[in-house]
């Protein structure tokens, strides 16, 4: 008999482990909600912003994840429009727009743990808009700095640097770029821990343009006395896909992207440039073509020649602490159909459309501070949804100093199995599952979670209507 036990706890241990990673909430509906935000973990409560469009709320779970109180939140009552919210340390800060006697106010609301309200700052009062301005917001690395901005009248971008720790406006500037075609040039936004902007705009991106394509790197900060222009130039190359970010250790712009040369296609290769910061001085741009090895493990061996990849996009650029970069790429594609009803009760003769997403195999280049490439490492994985948006599909990339965490889900259904591939600075990895949801009634947004510490992340899932959070220790 004690044999028998001491087999059913070994048995039963795996799956005691399991059930330690991961606390769900209780079920929130969403019928009314126009949309949500995971503000983070504050003292010892998880919080939850929701839209209502007439009333702004904030939920609150307990440390097991059971609701504990919901307050709301008293923004401006004329026409308010929430931009974002940023967390830092013990606060949260909402970023809203709202309408006075026809101008446009920018303000900011700084609230504690429990949701009160301590702080209230106007940023901006805009005078003389003929729309209501779409603004959106930038995070900093450490999230101490906020940029508002919004392009105003297809042509000029109004941006503000806000202090979150200090709850102050740094700095405010307007720029409109010469032959700037918003409906053409790619924009990118990046800033600093130290409140610079980094305004990249993509030229020339056309086969059909014999002008060599590039990118205008527009950089503003703190006690400029204007706008700096600095290059990235390709050449006769084109952009396939690109990703910015800044390396606030080296103090550099840091990109990573696909090329190709002829075929808009397929992405031939990858490259590395950095844009040094200072008055002078374009960017450091480092080419490689994509490996045999690298086109083989995610096309087939069955192809003859290394012609490239197709359906491919970049996830992120994770910043070296020697400077260079580890590009993360993923396999994905879109397939739109049109089927008709043919059941066998009854054919109506409809036609229905039916999109298809595939998000499969992961890839990671990393590359170091001279352009040279390290490694390179496959890691597979095969997800299928329909009519989703691929919502529940692709990966959570969880950053901490030892190692990079991809955690997905294995199959994009309501009963399946979470799992990871750890990632260390070598380029070796391993595959871990780590929870299954069975009985649960969880679908998980990885693309939507929040990093909240070194060991913790937060996951929405909806399904049916319902929003529950997952809170999730790896």
């Amino acid at each position: 008999m004690r044999l028998f036990f001491s087999l059913l706890l070994l048995l039963v241990l795996p799956i005691l482990l399991l059930s330690q990673k991961i606390i769900v909430s209780d079920e929130l509906p969403l019928r009314s909600d126009v949309g949500y935000e995971i503000i983070g973990e504050l003292g010892e409560d998880v919080l939850l912003f929701r839209d209502k469009s007439v009333t702004f709320e904030v939920q609150a779970f307990d440390e097991n994840m059971r609701s504990s109180w919901t307050k709301e939140l008293e923004l401006m009552k004329r026409s308010p429009d929430v931009a974002g919210i940023n967390t830092i340390r013990d606060s949260f800060t909402v970023f809203y727009r709202h309408r006075d006697r026809g101008n446009h106010i920018i303000r900011a609301h700084r609230y504690d743990a429990s949701a009160t309200l301590k702080d209230s700052l106007k940023i901006a009062e805009l005078e003389g808009l003929f729309t209501a301005p779409d603004l959106d917001i930038l995070r900093s690395e450490d999230r101490s700095k906020i940029l508002l901005y919004f392009i105003d009248r297809q042509k000029e971008l109004r941006a503000f640097m806000f202090d979150n720790e200090k709850m102050e406006l740094m700095w405010e500037y307007s720029f409109e770029p010469q032959d700037m075609r918003y409906s053409e040039d790619v924009l990118h936004l990046v800033i600093s821990n130290e409140g610079d902007m980094f305004f990249v705009i993509e030229k020339d991106n056309y086969r059909i343009r014999k002008k060599d394509h590039h990118y205008e790197v527009f950089h503003y900060g703190p006690g400029f006395k204007g706008i700096v222009r600095k290059l990235i130039d390709l050449q006769e190359l084109k952009t396939f896909d690109l990703f910015f970010n800044y390396d606030n250790t080296n103090k550099q712009l840091s990109a990573g992207g696909f090329y190709y040369e002829k075929n808009p296609a397929r992405a031939e290769g990858f490259f590395f440039a950095k844009v040094p910061d200072g008055p002078t001085g374009d960017a450091d741009v480092y080419l490689h073509p994509f490996s045999d090895k690298i086109v083989e493990s995610l096309l087939g061996k069955e192809l003859r020649k290394n012609k490239g990849l197709e359906e491919v996009g970049i996830q992120d650029v994770v910043l070296r602490r020697d400077g260079g970069v580890v590009i993360i790429g993923e396999e994905n594609r879109n397939f739109f159909r049109r089927t008709a009803n043919t059941g066998r009760s009854i054919y109506d003769g409809f036609v229905r459309s039916v999109t298809d997403f595939y998000f499969n195999d992961v890839f990671a280049l990393s590359i170091g501070p001279k352009g040279e490439l390290d490694w390179e490492t496959i890691l597979h994985k095969k997800q299928f949804s329909q009519d989703d948006g691929g919502a529940y599909s692709s990966f959570f990339l969880f950053k901490n100093p030892k190692n990079l965490r991809l955690v997905f889900n294995d199959e994009i259904k309501l009963e399946n199995t979470v799992s990871e591939y750890v990632l260390i600075g070598t380029g070796n990895f391993n595959r871990n599952s780590i929870l299954s949801t069975d009985n649960q009634n969880l679908r998980l947004r990885f693309r939507d979670a929040v990093q909240i510490s070194a060991e913790k992340v937060l996951v929405p899932s909806e399904n049916r209507g319902k929003l529950r959070i997952a809170k999730l220790e790896l």
